[in-house]
């Protein structure tokens, strides 16, 4: 009996865990629900299930009660299971803005040459962009990260611009300017990018002979896959990027909710699925990046990244064909630090990968 009072007081405490790991889960503080998720899920309804198949209650009442902490159990696994999955796609599909993004008016150079864009994605979603006229027609498309608008891009485009280069920084769809009301992680911002391309080859005063593309983070990924998708892209140069959708939201649960992967990154991800309608196994850059050969990809990553781990950019790197091109992990760069942290020879190394595969 003694056995049964100790498993009821478990299951007393395991309903309050439960609770208090939503709760805490809701409120963003989900880095101290660990122990409780643990405790509630691999101690009480296992030990208590273990008793009653060994030694069944024989009281009626005892085997009612057991019965119905279970079925309470189960159901607040459940809870717990899919609202963390819920709240993992919404964070997903709805980030967060990104905070201190730079200012066009910080870059004179291209505020007078600017020019304010419209067009349509692959799928007709309207997009918001800025194109710069450079010294010359041939243009190289920005891919701004997760989160976050076109004006992530400027520096790089201050960059390129410099260099002589023409180029185009736009809002992925749901960012910025631009209509959509969901980020999918590269699966439509692929169809994104081929919009942006159609658009820039109805410009006169661009050269549809071929693009180069440059992404960082989410833009990244997506580069790789636009790289894939059509030949009208001539040379990717990508940083930070994830080697798929599983990958990256498997990090992202360990590294901002600090909870383990494994229930929940499965759960967010068949949850995001079916709320924006995407194919998780349809956005893993590492496979795509093969299709991209003979042209050349640039692969970077910071060594100390923590958001997306480097070894997802050395995933892609070997998975490339030959000519792969270049692969740098930039030594004191975090998560799309490389034009911060090693400006010079950031600048000097994207400059001549394009200058010598853009002809």
């Amino acid at each position: 009996m003694n056995l049964w009072r100790l498993a009821t007081l478990a299951a007393g405490l395991a309903l309050l865990l439960a609770l208090a790991a939503l709760d805490i889960v809701m409120a963003g503080a989900a880095s101290s629900i660990k122990p409780l998720v643990a405790l509630w899920l691999l101690v009480p309804a296992p030990l208590l299930f273990l008793l009653i198949t060994v030694r069944p209650p024989a009281r009626a009442g005892l085997r009612r009660a057991a019965y119905a902490y279970l079925g309470t159990s189960a159901s607040l696994t459940m809870v717990v299971l899919l609202g963390v999955g819920w709240i993992g796609s919404e964070r997903a599909i709805h980030p967060d803005e990104c905070e201190d993004l730079p200012r066009l008016a910080e870059y004179p150079a291209l505020q007078a040459k600017v020019q304010d864009v419209r067009f349509a994605s692959q799928d007709g979603t309207r997009l918001a962009g800025w194109f710069v006229p450079g010294e010359r027609k041939t243009t190289v498309l920005l891919l701004h990260g997760y989160g976050c608008t076109r004006a992530d891009m400027l520096p790089h485009a201050d960059m390129l611009h410099r260099a002589g280069y023409s180029v185009l920084l736009f809002d992925f769809r749901s960012r910025g300017e631009s209509a959509g009301d969901a980020v999918t992680l590269g699966y439509w911002e692929r169809g994104d990018v081929l919009g942006a391309i159609a658009y820039l080859k109805s410009r006169p005063d661009v050269d549809p002979s071929g693009f180069g593309v440059l992404g960082i983070s989410l833009g990244g990924a997506t580069a790789i896959l636009a790289g894939a998708a059509t030949q009208d892209i001539m040379a990717v140069v990508s940083e930070s990027a994830f080697r798929s959708l599983n990958s990256v939201i498997n990090q992202s649960f360990e590294h901002f909710i600090n909870l383990p992967a494994f229930p929940f990154a499965p759960l967010t991800v068949w949850i995001a699925e079916r709320r924006v309608g995407i194919r998780a196994g349809q956005v893993v850059p590492e496979r795509e990046v093969a299709a991209i050969a003979p042209r050349p990809v640039f692969i970077m990553h910071g060594a100390l990244d923590t958001t997306i781990s480097p070894r997802d950019s050395q995933a892609i790197y070997a998975a490339a064909r030959e000519p792969r091109g270049e692969l740098w992990l930039i030594p004191s760069s975090a998560h799309a630090e490389g034009a911060t942290k090693a400006k010079e020879e950031y600048e000097r190394r994207i400059v001549a990968f394009f200058n010598a595969y853009l002809k």
